[in-house]
């Protein structure tokens, strides 16, 4: 039993457009009144050749037509339909069951077909199919539109937000806002998920923070940890940032995760840089020596310190030996960023300066930190006008450790290493 809704079909068929194109005068003008029931658009061609031409001038969504027509027949004129159109719908009426135009029908993608004399409900049925697939793949597109434009607006507001934003699903970075491309240095969301699956590579191995190879790794230790310990250390520019990290489950959606990256590096540098160099200090130090020991059996260290120091501390006092720390270690940086931009620098306590690397040649600096002694002893013009002499200069030690030891072992070494100077 055929069901057609009519109520429904004048609702799909109101804003399609027909072109019907049949030669035979009668069956043409019976048709289209048929049709004019439903459709509002119908224009009628009388051959192939009128019917490609007026095609030409516009879109249709359905194309009606017979085969045996003069100056150009049906499959004719949908093969040139096709290469405008491939995906036009198209349906078929013959009054010849030839399995060869059968064949060239098929090979046209054309899969809708109708034999004449047509029963008016069989036509009807057809038509009716037709137009609630149209109306349905318009829905859709129009929802698809609708979707995106939200998309944008959602993405144009989550950019606005500082803190960085990824959306993982089924372990593959799904979204990611503005905030987050500038942390991992890309210049698109296209990018990032080209060159980076995994967002754990960009995380510095630390024993004080995160550290995953995967998303699913990350995602497993974020559901495991507390609050205060989902901490993440990335370093861009040689400088070393920290983020606190939250993870929530997207309830909706199977699988699915949002990963903030919220900047707490001025919490950090209070707890691990020193306040007046601005560089790593001890604690920080021996945790970047402990996690670069585990890559390699021996570990060249460069200690740095400023010959004559002690007397400047004694007779002009701390404020004044401050000073000359702070600009002996913005010398130091200067080196440091011009001849190894990933070396290590760090505060190891009161004149003791430490470089470090787990890659590249570090001997390579020491000729360069060897030339802070000539500008170094500029850092006193200030006291020109006393008797006192203060001849400074740099004092360049490399040291090499051996990373089987304990790190309670070798921060002794260190320390013993300075007081030698």
């Amino acid at each position: 039993m055929i069901d057609i809704n009519i109520v429904k079909l004048k609702k799909y068929a109101e804003n399609c457009s027909v072109l019907y194109v049949e030669d035979d005068e009668l069956i043409r003008d019976q048709t289209a009144s048929f049709l004019g029931r439903f459709f509002k658009d119908i224009v009628l061609g009388e051959d192939g050749s009128i019917g490609i031409s007026k095609y030409k001038e516009r879109k249709f969504d359905i194309v009606i037509t017979d085969i045996n027509m003069p100056n150009m027949n049906g499959i004719d004129m949908i093969r040139e339909i096709k290469e405008i159109n491939y995906e036009q719908i198209v349906l078929v009426t013959s009054a010849h069951n030839d399995s060869d135009y059968l064949i060239q029908l098929i090979n046209l993608d054309v899969m809708r077909f109708i034999l004449k004399p047509f029963n008016n409900k069989q036509f009807l049925y057809i038509i009716y199919k037709i137009a609630e697939e149209l109306s349905v793949n318009s829905e859709k597109e129009l929802l698809e539109a609708k979707l995106r434009q939200l998309s944008v607006r959602y993405q144009t507001i989550v950019d606005e937000i500082n803190i960085g934003i990824v959306v993982i699903k089924d372990y593959a970075i799904d979204m990611a806002n503005r905030a987050f491309l500038d942390i991992g240095g890309f210049d698109s969301y296209e990018t990032l998920k080209l060159e980076m699956p995994d967002i754990g590579v960009l995380f510095e191995e630390s024993s004080q923070c995160l550290n995953a190879a995967t998303n699913e790794e990350l995602i497993s230790q974020l559901q495991e940890l507390k609050d205060e310990n989902r901490k993440v250390r990335m370093v861009r520019n040689a400088k070393t940032i920290e983020y606190q990290v939250n993870l929530s489950e997207i309830v909706e959606e199977e699988n699915s995760y949002i990963i903030t990256f919220n900047d707490i590096t001025a919490i950090h540098n209070s707890l691990y840089n020193d306040r007046n160099t601005h560089l790593p200090n001890r604690k920080f130090i021996l945790e970047k020596i402990e996690i670069i020991k585990q890559n390699v059996s021996k570990l060249d260290v460069i200690l740095l310190s400023i010959n004559n120091f002690r007397s400047i501390d004694k007779y002009y006092g701390r404020g004044e030996s401050k000073e000359i720390e702070q600009s002996f270690a913005n010398s130091i940086k200067i080196v440091r960023d011009t001849q190894m931009p990933k070396a290590f620098v760090g505060y190891f306590g009161v004149n003791k300066f430490i470089i470090t690397s787990d890659s590249g040649n570090i001997k390579t600096l020491i000729s360069m930190l060897q030339e802070i002694q000539i500008s170094s002893l500029t850092l006193l013009k200030k006291y020109e006008h006393s008797k006192m002499e203060f001849h400074l200069s740099t004092n360049v030690i490399l040291k090499e450790i051996d990373t089987n030891d304990s790190m309670k072992n070798i921060e002794v070494i260190l320390d013993d290493a300075f007081e030698i100077v």
